[in-house]
């Protein structure tokens, strides 16, 4: 997950050292990709339902469209829970707590394009480690749903993927090649038999990597024009290999925080978190407010600063048409 590094978040890292995941990360301010790459305005995930006055990031969202699995904690990030909304009739329903979470502080869920598998950081105790004791760290796991939509246990990936440094944000293409960041730096890893390739990283400052199922598009977050500012960044793929990362224009991102990006199944729909709200009323009230209705303004709005779910839809990015 995306997370600046000043002020109150200076403050966070340093009492949880190691143990956010992702980071804002020094990065130049290239030329933003325009407008024309979007075929639609960023629209807000479930106002009131899964956008909520707490803080919600990493979407994922399951191929036939109908599962919505993110994190959901509060602003310290004492506790994160993976939970999963079921969307019914074009709305997105009450969410519940996926089976493999609720325990140990979990993030970044990443659907497989197939939709057959989940990957996840955690830091619970990996093979080998004392029971019941968390890790100062998080690691990569994966669990498997089954055609009747069960969880099977979560495993955790082999030794090479995983490390003693903070690996979070696993994204998958449909070839089965992994994206994840670890450290300060975003890697790549081929698929290979039941496991993985030794990670190779990528050319580009950066966190949080999104990579489009066909592998031609990555989408990651890093330091805006503005100070303080998490942006979304995207850079295609070539054959000489990737392209200088060009920032997304407005609408997408804005003077608020960006991040935690994640593609659909077809790659034509990015899911990110904002912090971005319509213009707030600060107009004097009609009459005296009463403590109820003070309390109810300061504790029931989703837009109070907090990341909010969005998702926009994508045209031509990178040469390629990815439909309407």
């Amino acid at each position: 997950m995306a997370f600046s590094t000043t002020g109150v978040a200076t403050c966070i890292l340093a009492l949880f050292t190691s143990v956010i995941p992702g980071g804002v990360h020094a990065q130049q301010s290239p030329p933003s990709v325009p407008d024309t790459h979007l075929t639609s305005m960023p629209r807000i995930i479930g106002p009131g339902v899964v956008s909520t006055p707490a803080e919600e990031f990493k979407a994922t969202i399951s191929p036939d469209g109908r599962s919505l699995l993110y994190v959901v904690t509060g602003r310290l990030f004492r506790r994160m829970t993976i939970v999963e909304s079921t969307q019914h009739r074009g709305q997105w329903g009450l969410p519940r707590v996926v089976p493999f979470s609720g325990v140990w502080r979990d993030g970044d869920p990443a659907f497989t394009p197939d939709g057959s598998s989940v990957y996840f950081i955690s830091n619970r105790p990996m093979p080998g480690d004392p029971a019941g004791v968390p890790r100062r760290d998080f690691n990569i796991w994966m669990v498997h749903r089954t055609n009747g939509g069960t969880w099977e246990e979560p495993t955790a990936l082999a030794r090479g993927i995983n490390t003693d440094t903070a690996e979070f944000a696993p994204s998958l293409t449909a070839t089965g090649n992994l994206y994840f960041s670890r450290g300060d730096n975003m890697f790549s890893a081929k698929k290979q038999g039941s496991g993985f390739d030794v990670p190779v990283r990528l050319p580009m400052a950066g966190g949080d990597p999104a990579v489009s199922p066909d592998e031609q598009v990555l989408v990651f977050d890093a330091n805006g024009p503005v100070a303080d500012d998490a942006d979304l960044f995207l850079s295609c793929r070539t054959a000489t290999g990737w392209t200088e990362p060009s920032r997304l224009a407005e609408p997408v991102n804005t003077r608020e925080e960006e991040g935690d990006p994640a593609f659909s199944a077809d790659g034509r729909t990015l899911y990110f978190f904002s912090r971005h709200a319509p213009p707030s009323d600060r107009a004097p009230r009609s009459r005296p407010a009463t403590y109820a209705e003070v309390r109810h303004e300061a504790l029931d709005d989703m837009y109070n600063g907090s990341r909010n779910l969005f998702a926009v839809t994508l045209a031509s990015v990178c040469g390629t048409d990815r439909g309407s």
